[in-house]
């Protein structure tokens, strides 16, 4: 009886993965993102029709913006890269369920909006007037813009009202 009861789950296992279409070494997902060489390359492999950043070298008030790294997936453009010191994640998503596309779940003690140019931006962040996720939408898209690694809580994390501008008025 526990050889058939084995063989049946064999059998219910193998039927599962092959349903699945697609096996995967190891524990997880697959991962959805493609790297690419250039912001271009992103919005056409997200199919977003182009994703506009702010120019390499911008200043800033807390410093130049630098480019490292793009990817993709269906609907998302994402450029990664820095600004000044802190990391700076930009991304351009087809407007759909939602208007957030940052991927960030965290919880900050102060949300706000700020007017930038024609853009309502709806700005996150644990100081006060220090935004560290910035999000608003334009025709069909939603924006976003992420900082990390730039201090504590204790120290003044996240954009200032006038890089936030920058960074915002320089993504399309």
């Amino acid at each position: 009886m526990k050889k058939i009861i084995a063989i049946a789950l064999a059998v219910v296992l193998a039927l599962a993965l092959a349903a699945c279409g697609e096996v995967v070494d190891g524990p997880g997902m697959v991962n959805p993102w493609t790297d690419v060489k250039t912001a271009q390359d992103a919005a056409d492999g997200a199919g977003v029709g182009y994703f506009k950043l702010p120019a390499e070298n911008t200043e800033t008030p807390i410093g130049p913006v630098n480019w490292t790294a793009f990817r993709c997936m269906k609907g998302i453009a994402e450029a990664d890269g820095f600004v000044g010191v802190p990391e700076l994640t930009i991304r351009k998503g087809l407007k759909q369920d939602t208007k957030d596309v940052s991927g960030d779940y965290n919880e900050y003690k102060f949300t706000w909006t700020e007017d930038v140019g024609d853009w309502q931006v709806t700005c996150s962040g644990n100081t006060e007037g220090r935004a560290a996720k910035a999000i608003w939408l334009s025709d069909n898209f939603s924006y976003s813009i992420m900082v990390r690694g730039q201090g504590s809580e204790a120290e003044t994390f996240g954009l200032d009202r006038d890089t936030l501008t920058i960074l915002v008025l320089g993504t399309e």
